[in-house]
């Protein structure tokens, strides 16, 4: 198991990005989180409650709350994840798009951060469940998808201008596709039950038969065939030939006496399907209510963390405001890790830590509580600060220089600069003389193989260029690909811009803190 570089019963207040980015890789078995859904709208709790003053905003604005390096990193190491984006935004508006590429950039960390055999749980509805779908996908994979679970919060819900909506869905993805499943299970119809378990035994515990203490030739013995229990009564011949063959078993309990394990107090119900309608919101005086906006129940989350971790495995909650995840968890014996944004999250942890989880005594007989680790400070990396991209780990970690972090913009600016002819600017992979609005920059040696993300290792090519090198074509490769597709436009303009653009660069690394050098990098003219 990889080093742990944080404690159990850890609160962080502050952006889950930050912590996120600081946890060590592979450290959490599950991740079981409730969002915000871009419903466009702002949260409060309500007033004189327990989580009173609690609010986040729900809406987001591509000009406002997406960062050019967000935006630089998926590109970069989830090109997936980057056109998923794109389409929202084509699709749905930049709304869509803010919103995906926020928490994209969270989901990255959480995919790095979860365990080979751990699985997310991610909480939302149907505003933006169709694009968090194909985002998941692309981030885990498609086939590692374990279900899609529909929660019944209501019985009813009434809305005047289209149906009433009455449930949240549950996408549950597994990161080696199987991860750690104990099973999940939803209680007896009540129906069922009265049918099922009219008889009681000696001892008053309801059963679905009456209990036969007689021999073969008595009535017939409680026998199990294939996990199913019945009472058997073929003539006793055939009866032992079966029991002889290991088809049957008697089944006794400790007194010896033969029965059935059919009692309603041992049944752990029937196995849950991914409809959920046993559990329902939080509604009116609920004693778990503690006024926080988008508060889920306790058994909600202590079924999915029964079913997808051990007793003692580390459960991690992004957005845990309400404090609903760290508490089943505790309550269910797993370590935890909790992260949010509001200033009153550890209030709540503590308060519903005394009012919902099991007591504690200590060895004078007071009860005790545990202690809970808060901290505003990102945990420190101690593994070798891999990427959130799994496959995309640097060979080498080193230190950054400055030249190295230039952002997206500010290296094509540069690359454009290099590799301009005419007013136009020189693909470097055809050799086709385009605009700049038709030039998308792109790796020389791509992450797969280890390639970085400085500006020594980009270049302008050209759309269908870019689209025919895509992830894992070198350079090289592409010039190989352009001659046997036919698209190779001028060779030698292309190798002209190449050589340009790596001189450039160069260039750009030798005198990065000169005037005229960052002239260029912002766009403010000056003569090179």
């Amino acid at each position: 198991m990889a080093e742990l570089n944080f404690k159990n019963r850890t609160l962080y207040h502050g952006d889950n990005l930050d912590f996120l980015r600081g946890m060590n890789s592979e450290t959490v078995h599950l991740i079981a989180t409730d969002p915000p859904f871009n419903k466009n709208r702002d949260f409060h709790a309500t007033p004189d409650s327990l989580a009173a003053g609690a609010k986040f905003k729900d809406r987001w604005r591509w000009d406002d709350d997406v960062h050019e390096e967000w935006t630089d990193s998926i590109r970069d190491d989830w090109p997936a994840v980057w056109q998923v984006i794109e389409v929202a935004r084509v699709a749905y508006g930049d709304d869509m798009a803010a919103f995906l590429c926020w928490l994209g950039v969270r989901l990255m960390e959480m995919h790095r951060i979860l365990r080979a055999d751990g699985s997310l749980y991610l909480h939302t509805d149907d505003t933006a469940f169709a694009y968090l779908k194909v985002l998941l996908d692309a981030i885990f994979g498609q086939d590692n998808l374990r279900g899609q679970i529909v929660w019944q919060r209501y019985g009813s819900h009434n809305d005047s201008k289209k149906y009433g909506r009455v449930y949240d869905m549950l996408l549950f993805y597994a990161k080696d596709g199987k991860g750690n499943w104990n099973g999940a299970w939803t209680p007896l119809d009540k129906e069922y039950v009265r049918k099922s378990y009219r008889h009681k035994d000696q001892r008053g515990r309801f059963r679905t038969a009456p209990l036969h203490t007689g021999g073969l030739s008595g009535g017939g013995y409680d026998y199990e065939f294939r996990g199913f229990s019945r009472i058997w009564r073929y003539p006793e011949e055939r009866m032992r030939e079966l029991e002889a063959e290991g088809r049957i078993r008697q089944a006794r309990d400790g007194t010896g006496v033969p029965e059935r394990k059919v009692y309603l107090s041992e049944s752990k119900g029937r196995p849950a399907s991914n409809l959920w309608t046993d559990i329902k919101a939080l509604t009116g005086r609920h004693r778990e209510r503690t006024g926080y906006p988008t508060q889920k129940p306790l058994a909600l989350y202590e079924r999915i963390i029964a079913a997808s971790s051990n007793p003692g495995d580390f459960v991690l909650d992004p957005f845990c405001g309400c404090a609903t995840t760290p508490i089943a968890a505790e309550r269910l014996k797993r370590q935890w890790v909790g992260m949010d944004i509001w200033d009153g999250a550890y209030s709540q942890v503590m308060e519903r830590m005394e009012r919902d989880t099991i007591l504690r005594f200590d060895d004078n007989s007071h009860v005790t509580l545990p202690k809970v680790n808060y901290s505003a400070e990102p945990p420190r990396r101690t593994d070798d600060n891999e990427l959130a991209a799994p496959s995309l780990k640097l060979k080498t970690p080193r230190a950054t220089e400055p030249w190295e972090m230039l952002t997206h913009r500010q290296m094509a600016r540069v690359l454009e600069y290099a590799q301009r002819s005419n007013g136009n600017v020189i693909c470097a992979g055809c050799g086709r003389e385009l605009e700049r609005e038709f030039m998308e920059l792109d790796h020389i040696t791509p992450r797969a193989d280890g390639g970085e993300n400085h500006i020594r290792n980009r270049i302008l090519l050209c759309r269908p260029c870019n689209g025919r090198k895509g992830q894992y074509l070198t350079l090289r490769g592409l010039l190989r690909e352009n001659k046997k597709a036919d698209w190779m436009k001028d060779e030698g303009l292309a190798q002209l811009a190449r050589e340009a653009a790596r001189e450039r660069a160069d260039w750009v690394r030798d005198n990065f803190e000169s005037e005229e050098c960052q002239a260029l990098v912002e766009g403010r003219g000056g003569k090179i």
